[in-house]
């Protein structure tokens, strides 16, 4: 059944501390002490400048939007890694393989890395407001409206990044089951993700070669959920941009579902 394997998996993972801190808890408490540590340090800079209002839920926002980064990649491959290609590693899959079915174990992974995922978002934006309220707390400033929807901006901007880092769960998936090998996977990720951030990073118009890059495509999704009125009014095709990313999450998850049915782990 699934829902064991999930259950097998999940309980895995809680029992891995050094894939939960790496994958799931140093990347955004990494990113409170810079923020806290710069914004103190641009304080001691700007010695009587007037204080910026705090915007917690625009910090919240941020965060959850930048949280597809390829820095962010990095961490979650590490946890991808070890979710997907471990038991290749410890050669426990011919161990797994007799109680439950091939899917069933494969799909219970994914979903148990993309649970992973959603939880280090989430504490991205907990940390990110804990830095406003630092910030506010010990430099007298006041709080702020934000400007905008706040919950579809932070359910949308939460999403997308979600799922431009499935992308990468779902290739370290594929790249775990060919190689049997968790560098394996944790290397071509890591490529990849810097790879296709510098090729969007070069790209202004949203042409179908363009959108076929998840960097791309995520960059534009963000930007028409945050910012729907640009400076040319062009008509942003969010679908399209949409239906890339949930391609990409999809097809890789299914190539790798497809080559581990197929896979002799009599030895594994």
């Amino acid at each position: 059944m699934l829902a064991d394997a999930f259950a097998a998996e999940r309980f895995r993972l809680l029992r891995d501390r050094g894939a939960l801190f790496w994958g799931v808890v140093f990347a955004p408490a990494a990113g409170l002490v810079l923020s806290i540590g710069g914004e103190l340090f641009a304080r001691r800079l700007m010695k009587g400048a007037p204080v910026i209002p705090v915007d917690l839920v625009g910090r919240m926002v941020k965060a959850l939007a930048g949280g597809a980064s390829p820095i962010t990649g990095l961490f979650v491959l590490i946890l991808a890694a070890a979710v997907l290609a471990g038991d290749y590693r410890w050669e426990t899959w011919r161990l797994l393989t007799p109680r439950n079915g091939r899917a069933n174990l494969l799909l219970a992974k994914l979903a148990t890395a993309g649970v992973a995922v959603a939880a280090s978002l989430l504490l991205y934006a907990l940390l990110a407001a804990v830095g406003g309220l630092f910030s506010a707390a010990t430099s007298g400033s006041p709080f702020t409206a934000y400007h905008g929807e706040a919950l579809s901006d932070l359910a949308g901007a939460f999403a997308i990044s979600w799922l431009q880092l499935m992308v990468l769960v779902a290739l370290a998936a594929v790249v775990g089951v060919v190689t049997r090998s968790t560098m394996g996977a944790l290397v071509v990720g890591l490529v990849f993700a810097f790879a296709q951030s510098i090729v969007a990073s070069q790209l202004r118009e949203p042409t179908w070669k363009a959108l076929a890059i998840p960097a791309f495509s995520g960059d534009l999704l963000k930007t028409a959920l945050l910012m729907p009125h640009s400076v040319t009014d062009d008509p942003v095709p969010w679908a399209a941009a949409l239906a890339v990313l949930l391609a990409w999450a999809i097809g890789l998850s299914a190539a790798a579902l497809a080559l581990f049915q197929r896979q002799d782990l009599t030895r594994e």
